[in-house]
């Protein structure tokens, strides 16, 4: 039994000459064995996410390479179609306790981009507050009349703040649909840091007039404005792979994905019908209201 090397298999260990040894020395023998088995189980569903991750971004290379997707929405428009006046769009953005100066120079970027589409007219912007901290709730109005001011966004940019913060975020896109979500058939959700420019949101605007039959058609997000070194890589990262990771979604879901809670279009009406959360039952962080529309998050 001395003589059996650490990298020799289980048929050359001899059951009969364990017994005569005692229970330590045994486990002594038979721990690299349980130590390789239990590496080798890790290393087994470790490995399934570098290899979907692999087959994923390969299979949108190829798509991008061939350069077409039958199942592609975005085959179904040209892209200068001219938008139906009778579908307006709403930019919403939650908000709780954000950095108002990072909040606002967003949607001015956002919204400076779409008036040079010269379809600023299809849009409005609602910027709906739950923050209850007071020097940022006065932060948050004056920040909004003097960007209402400079971009002449009079009648096109709302700011509401909720006295009773109900279900949080999800409540906070629930109030803006109950109040004001019959005046438009889009809507897309931005979050705190989106930056969205105009040729995407009048695009996703034209997907969804092409397709009568899509609720919500969700967009690649990519990072931007990074300071540390390591935000810097993630952002470069997913510049260059990113159209891969995106390509070969949409190639194995077929043309359908899960929502990523912001940076999407959604058609209000079936969104107003069919998507209220109603809390989850029992106790304990998994119950209880959710949080997003995205995920169920912990509370």
């Amino acid at each position: 039994m001395k003589t059996i090397l650490p990298y020799q298999g289980w048929a050359l260990i001899n059951p009969a000459d364990m017994v005569g040894q005692n229970l330590w020395v045994s486990f002594m023998q038979l721990l690299p064995y349980m130590l390789q088995t239990g590496i080798l189980i890790l290393f087994a569903v470790l490995f399934c996410w570098v290899s979907a991750g692999f087959w994923t971004a390969l299979m949108g290379f190829l798509q991008l390479l061939m350069g077409r997707d039958k199942y592609s929405i975005s085959a179904s428009t040209v892209g200068d179609e001219p938008l139906n006046p009778a579908h307006r769009t709403a930019l919403i953005m939650p908000i709780c306790n954000e950095d108002v100066d990072r909040v606002f120079a967003g949607l001015r970027a956002t919204w400076e981009s779409v008036k040079a589409t010269g379809q600023q007219q299809h849009f409005d912007v609602y910027i709906l507050s739950d923050s209850y901290n007071p020097d940022i709730c006065v932060a948050e109005q004056k920040a909004w009349m003097e960007l209402i001011a400079e971009v002449q966004g009079e009648g096109q940019i709302f700011y509401r703040r909720r006295r009773r913060r109900v279900k949080r975020k999800s409540g906070n896109i629930d109030d803006f649909c109950r109040r004001w979500g019959s005046q438009y058939s889009y809507m897309v959700v931005l979050d705190a840091d989106s930056v969205m420019s105009g040729e995407c949101l009048t695009g996703l605007v034209r997907l969804m007039e092409a397709n009568p039959n899509a609720g919500i058609i969700q967009s690649s997000p990519r990072a931007s404005g990074m300071d540390t070194l390591y935000a810097r890589c993630q952002q470069f990262a997913t510049r260059v792979y990113g159209p891969l990771f995106t390509a070969g979604l949409h190639f194995w879901q077929l043309g359908e994905s899960h929502y990523w809670g912001h940076n999407a279009i959604i058609r209000v009406k079936p969104f107003i019908e069919h998507c209220a959360l109603a809390p989850l039952p029992g106790e304990g962080s998994f119950a209880g209201s959710i949080l997003s529309h995205d995920f169920v998050k912990l509370r």
